[in-house]
């Protein structure tokens, strides 16, 4: 694991971001991967597809939202409420998939 030498704590919120976005990417693309294998008997992955796919913009996003002040802090935080507004269209494609599914 990386392990930033530089400061006291080695563990930064970004690291944390980091490992966490890595980890969501790789559960997006397993779940992607088992849905289209067989995709009428995995059919409720499908929504959980976009729901880690919200989750997933959201860590993106929180990063780029506490940029801070600076020069080009504007255009962070404006590309953060760009990635929110996505994970939110995919938060709704997730839940009306979710309700088409289970009707």
């Amino acid at each position: 694991m990386y392990r930033n030498k530089t400061k006291k704590n080695p563990y930064t919120r970004q690291t944390v971001f980091d490992v966490l976005s890595a980890v969501v990417g790789l559960a997006v693309i397993a779940v992607g991967i088992i849905s289209f294998i067989d995709p009428e008997g995995n059919a409720w992955l499908f929504p959980v597809v976009f729901l880690l796919a919200a989750v997933f913009q959201c860590l993106l996003g929180i990063p780029r939202m506490m940029g801070g002040y600076g020069r080009k802090s504007g255009r962070k935080k404006a590309l953060g409420v760009g990635l929110f507004f996505v994970a939110g269209i995919l938060l709704i494609l997730g839940v009306v998939g979710a309700l088409c599914l289970w009707r």
